[in-house]
């Protein structure tokens, strides 16, 4: 009895085990296949610039500065004087030219009289020349009173050259020291530093008494143009980005849109990460894609050079 019994647990144990085995095989087979993830939006850092970018303002000369007109932060227009150097050096050497030319113009003018003189003088010798030779036909004079005359008049043209030699050297010399005193002139000039165009200055580094040296950056300015912001995509992503797609910006760790925009501009190849770069030694390997993209609509203030998220709908 005790035999049967067992055998019939062995029994129901075993259809037990194999009913879950089926069950189990039935649920591996009808596990659902996953689907690759679709991308519909890339995010990219990026920054807000004037269209163009920000101007870096390099030194036209080298010096002491001398009085400052602005500040960073105010609003300048073209042409507008920001700093001067001092002049005293510059302004001596321009009146040291300015009395050489002077005294060159007197030159000059000497040089033009003595040549009215000798061309008078000539113009005499000739005609007494002509006379002398009608007079030697009838034998008023004689021979070597014509050969004297021919010889003074032979004199008389190369003196003639030689003045007007004299003359061109003194015009020429004259033209030499204006073209030195436009130098200096133009030296003077630069060291007024003003404003290529309008915009506002975001930094002027040099203080009154401070030097500065020729074609070293004393200062940066935004022009005054539209906010465009300058992104950059992921390599993953370079080849899904296309003109005209429409962006969202926002500002870090907001969820609210501080603009939208559109792709205005793309760069032809991948790049290192060059935006809010500090430091040189940055050891990323991935390349990114460069986009520009013009905003329509800004619902936020957007700071120049300010760190925003952009947001870019895909296909």
């Amino acid at each position: 009895m005790i035999r049967i019994q067992m055998k019939q647990q062995i029994g129901w144990l075993s259809a037990i085990l194999l009913l879950t085995a089926c069950g189990n095989g039935k649920e591996n087979n009808s596990a659902p296949t996953a689907e690759p993830l679709k991308v519909t939006q890339v995010v990219g850092i990026g920054k807000v610039i004037p269209q163009g970018g920000v101007v870096e303002l390099a030194a036209p000369a080298s010096g002491i500065v001398e009085e400052r007109f602005f500040a960073a932060g105010d609003k300048v227009a073209a042409g507008d004087l920001i700093l001067v150097l001092e002049t005293n050096e510059a302004t001596l050497s321009l009146q040291e030219s300015d009395a050489g030319i002077a005294t060159q113009q007197l030159q000059v003018e000497s040089a033009r009289l003595a040549l009215e003189q000798e061309r008078i003088a000539l113009d005499d010798l000739r005609r007494r020349h002509l006379d002398a030779v009608e007079l030697l036909r009838v034998g008023a004079v004689t021979g070597e009173e014509v050969r004297r005359l021919q010889n003074d008049l032979d004199q008389g043209t190369e003196q003639l050259k030689k003045v007007e030699n004299d003359y061109r050297l003194q015009q020429s010399r004259l033209r030499e020291m204006q073209t030195a005193r436009a130098a200096r002139e133009n030296d003077l000039s630069q060291r007024s530093f003003r404003a290529p165009s309008g915009g506002t200055l975001l930094t002027l580094t040099p203080r009154a008494g401070e030097a500065v040296t020729m074609h070293q950056p004393y200062g940066r300015i935004a022009p005054e143009r539209p906010l465009v912001v300058m992104a950059e995509i992921d390599e993953l992503f370079a080849d899904r980005l296309a003109m005209g797609q429409r962006c969202t910006i926002h500002l870090p760790s907001d969820r609210n849109v501080a603009a939208t925009g559109r792709i205005t501009n793309l760069s032809p190849d991948l790049k290192r990460k060059s935006l809010f770069s500090d430091s040189g030694s940055d050891l990323e390997d991935r390349r990114i894609r460069e986009i520009e993209v013009s905003l329509d609509e800004v619902a936020r203030t957007l700071f120049i050079e300010s760190k925003v998220e952009c947001r870019i709908e895909i296909n």
